[in-house]
């Protein structure tokens, strides 16, 4: 699974990661420290949240300049897709 921007309609954005079993693996921009965070597909859909084509990369570093800091899972799959080590292509599909 690539990563994915997702945006809500509060303008609430989040980076889906990857997958564990039927769960998502999201980062979320929040007031606290960013933290991998397992959600489902349902749980994204009932916060209203979107895939936007905003770039995985461009996001990926914003989130690594977060003021009150990163967790070191989210860190370390941060700078993956910062680097590019994914393609920005969006392979994310609603139910």
């Amino acid at each position: 699974m690539q990563p994915t921007v997702i945006i809500n309609q509060h303008r609430n954005t989040a980076i889906i990661v990857g997958a564990s079993g039927k769960k998502l693996l999201v980062i979320k921009l929040g007031k606290g420290k960013l933290t991998v965070t397992t959600i489902s597909q349902q749980e994204i859909n009932a916060q209203g949240y979107t895939v936007s084509d905003y770039s995985p990369a461009l996001a990926a570093q914003s989130y690594l300049r977060h003021g009150a800091g990163v967790g070191e899972k989210a860190k370390k799959l941060l700078e993956k897709i910062a680097a590019g080590e994914f393609s920005d292509q969006l392979m994310f599909t609603s139910h």
